[in-house]
């Protein structure tokens, strides 16, 4: 009974498969990881404890105007000649426009090599063996089909995953060192640094990838063919990744400052980094840190749905490599 147990257990997976794709994606992966790794950590050492954006303190507004003598009439008066409304000024002074810099980060530069990894190396472990042959020689051992999908794609989950280990503590160490160095040098100026954010951003990120690579891996479990492999499960997270960056000019802050169309949010219903609500995770943040903020638990439902596409789609493709006819 125990041999039988112990028998299933190896069989769950295939070790030498899983070393062939270790060996043949290790220097991607690297490449990628460390690529990913050094942009959040310029990224912080640029930045520092600083804030690229300062809100509208409408308070010192007023009181400006009143110690010029100068009349609110006058002031809007310029401001509308200049393209600034009073409900665009008003907008602008409530708006949190660091969201904007968390957007670009952890949505656009911080996932697009990742995104790429997934895109090959999803390609690579099934659809470019069967294009090329090579699966024929791993299914004429005793490895069946079953356990080939399984050991692919747990390959490329724990890949995803130690790449945003790996991503993790290079944003979050560069981050407190940043801190540190600007406390040391100009402690009153330093700005409160939340520890709970980069954690959920970059949990939320990881999620994202991890959806993006359920589709990448089904297209490649489902096709024959390395190039319709490429065409939609490729296509998926371009498309995605595209319909972020144009979703972003439909943003109120864009459009408050007049770089943005309201119009262009309808992007944002077409890529799956939308569900990484990073407006939601930054308000649980402050809340859990203490700040005056309301607990927003959004995004947990949200990032629920990731996980539930990356799996799904995983999974189909993986019941339609059991089961096709392959060229073999």
């Amino acid at each position: 009974m125990e041999a039988t147990q112990e028998k299933r257990r190896i069989s769950f997976i295939s070790k030498p498969l899983f070393k062939q794709s270790f060996k043949s994606l290790f220097g991607l992966w690297l490449a990628m990881t460390i690529g990913s790794a050094f942009i959040f950590i310029i990224i912080n050492v640029a930045i520092g404890s600083k804030s690229i954006f300062t809100n509208i303190n409408m308070d010192e507004v007023s009181t400006y105007v009143k110690n010029e003598g100068l009349g609110w009439l006058q002031v809007l008066g310029l401001l509308e000649k200049m393209g600034f409304n009073l409900a665009r000024i008003q907008v602008m002074s409530q708006i949190d426009l660091n969201s904007i810099l968390n957007e670009l980060i952890y949505k656009i530069a911080g996932v697009l090599l990742p995104m790429i990894y997934v895109m090959i190396c999803a390609n690579r472990l099934i659809a470019a063996q069967v294009s090329d042959g090579s699966m024929a020689y791993i299914l004429s051992t005793p490895t069946n089909r079953k356990t080939v999908v399984r050991t692919q794609y747990i390959f490329l989950l724990l890949s995803i995953f130690v790449m945003y280990i790996v991503i993790f503590v290079a944003a979050y160490s560069s981050e407190a060192i940043s801190q540190a160095i600007q406390a040391a040098k100009t402690p009153t100026k330093v700005r409160a640094w939340n520890p709970y954010v980069t954690p959920l951003f970059c949990f939320g990120s990881f999620l994202s990838i991890f959806a993006l690579g359920g589709i990448a891996f089904g297209a490649s479990s489902f096709f024959n063919k390395s190039n319709y492999s490429v065409a939609v499960g490729g296509g998926a997270c371009i498309i995605s990744f595209l319909c972020c960056i144009l979703g972003l000019f439909g943003n109120q802050v864009f459009v408050a400052v007049g770089i943005g169309v309201k119009a262009m949010s309808l992007f944002n219903y077409l890529s799956i980094f939308t569900l990484v609500d990073n407006t939601s995770m930054s308000s649980f943040a402050k809340a859990a840190a203490g700040y005056d903020a309301a607990f927003d638990f959004n995004w947990i439902w949200e990032l629920a749905i990731l996980i539930v596409i990356g799996a799904v789609f995983a999974y189909l493709g993986g019941r339609r490599f059991v089961k096709k006819d392959l060229p073999l």
